[in-house]
């Protein structure tokens, strides 16, 4: 039974998995220091009580630099591949925990936020498809539902370093936090350049033999070796036939082709649902919410700090099944669940309201973070994970790069328009708001049913059939297709040693 487990969970691809999860760590605390943050009286004062707006600047312009870093990464990690892409996130990572740690003023504080939002929109644009790439198919989902683990853990993490703060009686102590931020960027920017490339990259850029010794390094265990052959030089014949059917595809291709503009929809929805969910809002905003139900610096600290110690067992939970549940039938389950949520939380609002001067209904209080509570388990198990499996899957080798910095792209401007919006909509309608997200989760599982295919159980090279943009290849074709990845490739060594005979 041991020795199954270890099979089935501990194999390279899992544990590489969990070393790149490093990036989706580095979201989770980039994401959730500004929480507790914004609730110090000593962050507060040194910034001179920043208004909603500003606070909302604060918080949004992250995503912002979000934004840009997920905008270059199709580039980058097309040219440098997956590992240098991540790295180079990393490097700004580092710098910019720095630059925070010493903000002198707002604005220092702001293009701080912007360029750690960079390093993390470059990594976290890279890490997931480098997952997938590298996973076997009854593992894939697992292996990128990691990312959200790591981004629960971060969070986790962020927002007890804030408790923490908040009992350090100090008017620097909101820097601690900030500090912290260039640890993991360190040690995934070193680490990642230890670990082999993704052999599917290798193949795209036609370094067969780099491609099947880092296909090996991943997947052999000393006793597989037709399995290691056999589905190398399926993978292999599956990326040339993409090639010659498609060239060097370009940016505009995404929208030409009908196929490849449903997989964009397919990988773009998902990350929409998942910013439309409210959970980002949930994240950033809870002290205000928590404020205005009275609560003290203190108590709104510990509540957030309990909020986050929820995700991280929701998302350990969510490995268990994740590889096990269709897709659709958990976006469907999570979105349906985060509407009827949602809907106590207004109605709780708008019966029971918390005023300055008037006795509050201690229960209500309760049964309303208990329900933010349950948004964040219901998220981080089942939506969540979603976020980083689907959109890493649905795209060919390809276009994978491109295709998932455009998603990256949609998912931080989204965020971006919420996180801004937020504090002032918050401060200007309160409970109204919520309605927003009773709606806009009610129309993600509408769509989740009427329009999703079902891709659980289907290896990356099966995708094309999925999606009607290449049909099913035979054996024969695909053993035709490798013959001539490999004669093209051999003709091309003959002429470039006929160059250099000659010079």
């Amino acid at each position: 039974m041991g020795g199954k487990i270890t099979e089935t969970w501990l194999t390279k691809p899992f544990l590489t998995s969990i070393f790149l999860g490093l990036g989706g760590f580095l979201y989770g605390f980039d994401s959730g220091i500004i929480t507790p943050s914004l609730a110090l009286n000593s962050f507060l004062k040194y910034f001179d009580n920043p208004d909603a707006p500003l606070r909302g600047a604060i918080v949004s312009v992250y995503q912002a630099g979000a934004w840009l870093g997920s905008a270059s990464v199709g580039i980058t990690s097309d040219r440098l591949g997956r590992r240098k892409a991540i790295a180079f996130g990393c490097a700004f990572g580092v710098l910019v925990g720095a630059l925070m740690t010493g903000a002198a003023h707002v604005a220092m504080l702001i293009i701080g936020r912007m360029l750690v939002g960079y390093a993390v929109g470059t990594i976290t644009g890279v890490a997931p498809v480098f997952g997938a790439e590298i996973a076997k198919t009854h593992e894939r989902a697992r292996i990128n539902a990691v990312t959200q683990m790591m981004c629960a853990w971060g969070f986790f993490v962020a927002l007890w370093t804030g408790v923490g703060e908040g009992k350090w009686h100090n008017s620097n102590q909101w820097r601690l936090g900030f500090a912290i931020q260039s640890i993991p960027a360190l040690a995934l920017g070193v680490g990642v350049l230890f670990i082999s490339e993704s052999p599917r990259w290798l193949c795209l850029k036609g370094r067969h033999e780099e491609a099947e010794k880092a296909f090996r390094s991943y997947h052999h265990n000393g006793s597989n070796d037709e399995w290691c052959r056999e589905e190398f030089s399926r993978m292999q014949a599956n990326i040339a036939i993409e090639l010659q059917a498609r060239g060097d595809l370009s940016w505009a291709e995404l929208l030409k082709t009908p196929a490849f503009r449903k997989r964009l929809f397919v990988g773009s929805f998902v990350w929409a649902s998942a910013m439309l969910s409210g959970i980002s809002f949930i994240q950033y905003f809870q002290p205000a919410i928590y404020a205005t139900l009275q609560y003290n610096q203190d108590q709104q600290l510990l509540i957030s700090g309990l909020y986050g110690s929820v995700a991280p067992v929701a998302c350990l939970a969510s490995l268990l099944f994740v590889d096990r549940i269709g897709r659709k039938k958990i976006l469907v389950s999570s979105a349906s669940l985060l509407s009827v949520c949602y809907l106590i939380i207004t109605i709780i609002a708008a019966v029971f309201p918390a005023r300055p001067g008037f006795p509050t209904n201690e229960a209500a209080q309760r049964g309303l973070i208990a329900c933010i509570f349950v948004v964040s388990a219901n998220y981080s198990a089942l939506l969540g994970p979603m976020t980083w499996i689907i959109p890493p899957e649905v795209f060919t080798t390809e276009l994978r790069g491109k295709a998932n910095a455009v998603v990256q792209v949609l998912h931080y401007s989204i965020s971006l328009i919420i996180t801004q919006c937020s504090p002032i909509a918050l401060a200007a309608v309160g409970w109204k708001y919520y309605i927003f997200f009773i709606l806009s989760n009610a129309l993600c599982a509408i769509v989740f049913a009427l329009v999703y295919p079902e891709t659980r159980g289907k290896s990356l090279e099966d995708m094309s059939e999925i999606f009607g943009d290449i049909k099913r290849r035979t054996e024969p074709e695909l053993g035709n297709a490798l013959i001539l990845s490999i004669e093209t490739k051999s003709q091309r060594q003959v002429q470039e040693g006929s160059l250099m005979g000659s010079g």
